[in-house]
């Protein structure tokens, strides 16, 4: 559980602010969030600013308080993925354990979402997760790092309290 008094969290979705509380419902989190949390690139601006604009992440991050380079996304969509990137955000989580993700694509899909091939950096998610039980472990180390001035984190530290299957960046060869 990651209550509200530990971590700052809140919703940064291109979905219309009025298809939101569906999902949210649908995935058991209604005590998690309230309409203020949820912040939408179609419904908060005029034009709306869909992903790979970084501005719902933004706008997101001022919600909370925090400068996106002390920030954390959970992204499922490449578009997603570009925007966090594109917003700053230094650690971002690819999740590929939502049920419209088949299990033999699942590999795939998590390659994909570490391609940052809608991030104007090129810079795709930092690890994929399968398992979002896993997500309290990672954002855990992420803010020991931090709070003890580091300002960059390890993969292998980041991913060593996980228990589900977590997928990493292929080496690249020199």
């Amino acid at each position: 559980d990651m209550g509200q008094d530990k971590v700052k969290y809140c919703i940064a979705t291109t979905s219309g602010k009025p298809r939101v509380p569906v999902s949210i419902d649908a995935a058991g989190l209604r005590k998690h969030f309230t309409a203020e949390s949820v912040h939408s690139g179609e419904s908060d601006f005029d034009p709306p600013r869909f992903k790979p604009d970084p501005s719902v992440y933004l706008l997101a991050a001022s919600w909370v308080g925090l400068d996106p380079s002390e920030c954390i996304a959970v992204e499922d969509s490449a578009s997603g993925v570009g925007s966090a990137s594109n917003a700053g955000i230094p650690l971002i989580v690819g999740y590929v354990g939502a049920s419209h993700i088949a299990s033999s694509s699942k590999s795939s899909h998590a390659d994909m979402l570490m391609a940052g091939t809608r991030a104007d950096s090129g810079r795709g998610a930092s690890l994929v997760l399968e398992d979002m039980r896993d997500l309290p472990a990672v954002v855990q180390a992420f803010r020991d790092a931090k709070c003890s001035g580091q300002d960059n984190v390890g993969l292998e530290e980041l991913t060593s309290g996980c228990q589900g299957k977590v997928y990493l960046p292929k080496a690249t060869l020199l």
